[in-house]
């Protein structure tokens, strides 16, 4: 599965001691303004989550994805009021080629959820990995477990449910 991950996403699963096995087993692309919000900028304050995030890329288990410049896209980026990160995930998503958006931003969420866009939250990567047998029953409760204090009570629990 081809997912591009917005800042959300990547940091919820770095807390969650989840981020290397989800980019092990997903083809996982960030955008050139993702890359800035979660490894650039936040290297030069010393956060540790953008180091391994750095990893990732020079591992070549995440990819910065290319954008394809479109007005009408430009448009609707305008028109919707996306987030600065959450924009080029879109940019990147209307370019081609990908299956799903990994967010856990809300408002980003009823935005492509509203344009028929496929997406999968933290949790729900999990659950699908889970499905594809990366990992045990208690394991995925292990991670979600992680996610808990991250994620809305519904999305915990609806997760915690597909696992049971």
């Amino acid at each position: 599965m081809k997912v591009i991950m917005d800042s959300d996403s990547l940091i919820k699963l770095a807390r969650a001691k989840v981020k290397e096995i989800v980019v092990e087993n997903v083809d996982a692309y960030i955008p050139p303004k993702v890359l800035e919000e979660t490894v650039t900028l936040p290297k030069k304050e010393g956060f540790p989550d953008a180091f391994l995030i750095e990893e990732n890329l020079d591992k070549g288990l995440l990819s910065i994805g290319e954008i394809n410049e479109d007005q009408h896209i430009e448009e609707m980026v305008t028109s919707l009021g996306m987030g600065y990160g959450e924009a080029d995930v879109f940019r990147l998503y209307k370019s081609g080629g990908f299956d799903a958006i990994s967010s856990d931003d809300r408002k980003f969420l009823k935005i492509i959820d509203a344009l028929d866009l496929p997406y999968l939250t933290p949790t729900a990567l999990i659950v699908y990995l889970f499905n594809k047998d990366v990992f045990t029953k208690d394991d995925a409760m292990s991670y979600l477990n992680n996610l808990k204090e991250m994620v809305s009570d519904e999305e915990y629990y609806l997760a915690i449910k597909e696992v049971e």
